[in-house]
Formats: C-alpha cells, structure tokens, sequence
C-alpha cells in the first residue's frame, strides 16, 4: 500500500477494465478534470487522455507520474490501455512513477466512500458463467486476494454482496448481489484510493489464474 505522502502530483489516471474508459488528472488537492467515457476503448481512452490534457493546459512530460487499473476486468480494455502507458513512458527521458490498482479494491473504496458501508461484503465482476472474480472488504477495511468463486462456493460467501460488470456481454452476476455503477470520479485522493495504488516497473496485466498453453506435438496423420 501507498502512503498519501509518497504520491507524486500531478497524476494521469487511467482505467480501462470495464467498457469505456475513466481518465482523470489528479492534483493533491483532488481531480483537476476527469472523464468517464463509454464506446470502443480504442478510440474513448485516447479522446478521454487529448481533452483532461487540454482543460487542464498540461502535457504528457508534465505529469509527475501515472496511474492505471491493471485488472481484473477487460482483458483487452487492460492490455489497450498497459500498451498506450508503455508508449508514453518510453517518450520520456526519465521515465515516471508509475502506480497500479485493482479493480474490486477500487470499487470497495467507492462502495466505503458512497455508501458509508461500515460492515463486511464482498465485490464481484464478471469471470464466466456462474463464476466470478471476488474480493472481500472485512470490517477493517483489508481486502483478501482476488480469487475465483463458483457458483457452489459462492454459498459460503454470506456478507453483503456487490457486481461490477466489466463485459459489454456480461454471463450474469452472482444471485443475490447489488449492482455497482462503476467509477474513480468519487474517489479522487480519497486515502482508501491513495492505499490501493503500488509501484511498478512496467504496465502489466492482472489476472486471477495464469494462462495454461497445451504443448502442440506434430503428428504423422494416418
């Protein structure tokens, strides 16, 4: 976790792991201009980036650093958004901080920041059919590790419940759970969203189980 005082400012945020895009510039003092744009991420992310620079005169070599969501949710929404961030840095002769944060952490800083929850629950996004990424928020405020949850473990998982919807063709959220209107723009430089966000070294990907690839072996066909 990051401490407020270890934040650079000012901030490029990006998060591309549901449709669309939300992109904001961050000051110490909260968001100097900030989009959620819905369409193709392609294009929305790259039209988000051009008009926060612009409302707030800055460029890209004027940002202390950035900030993205490096997942779970859209795998392609992440690798557009990891690839764009990989460009920008390399424009740059020294290079900026970056940060990353995680999708259901963020949307359990926003459930904590818009609803003044103060209990448990737990914060699901789409996966596959009847199964889910999910990530618990105790009382605390501590999350658990991003894991997948299936329908039958999903019965041991009695907190109060929340869906992220992070596929245009969402396979349908878990039964008993409250959908979430995701984005950062109530965040801001909230100290929960500030704790959520850890360095690294380069853009990557998130994912909550590692790609297994079956060795192809040439067969003479009889």
């Amino acid at each position: 976790m990051t401490e407020q005082n270890k934040i650079p400012y000012p901030l490029l945020v990006t998060d591309c792991s549901s449709p669309g895009a939300r992109v904001g510039i961050l000051a110490e003092t909260g968001w100097l201009a900030y989009k959620n744009k819905a369409g193709e991420t392609g294009a929305v992310l790259f039209e988000a980036v051009k008009e926060v620079l612009s409302e707030t005169g800055l460029s890209l070599g004027q940002l202390a650093g950035f900030v993205y969501c490096e997942g779970p949710g859209s795998t392609l929404g992440i690798r557009i958004n990891a690839m764009a961030l990989r460009t920008w840095i390399s424009l740059e002769d020294q290079p900026p901080l970056l940060f990353a944060f995680k999708s259901l952490e963020a949307a359990a800083c926003l459930i904590r920041e818009t609803e003044s929850k103060e209990g448990a629950f737990a914060v699901f996004s789409d996966y596959r059919k009847e199964s889910w990424n999910g990530c618990r928020s105790d009382q605390s405020g501590h999350f658990s590790p991003i894991e997948i949850i299936d329908l039958k473990s999903l019965e041991s998982w009695q907190q109060d419940q929340y869906f992220v919807q992070q596929r245009i063709h969402s396979p349908g959220q878990p039964p008993k759970s409250k959908s979430l209107n995701y984005d950062l723009e109530p965040l801001g430089t909230s100290p929960r969203f500030i704790q959520i966000m850890e360095p690294r070294e380069q853009p990557g990907v998130f994912q909550t189980t590692t790609p297994t690839f079956k060795k192809w072996v040439p067969e003479r066909h009889r």
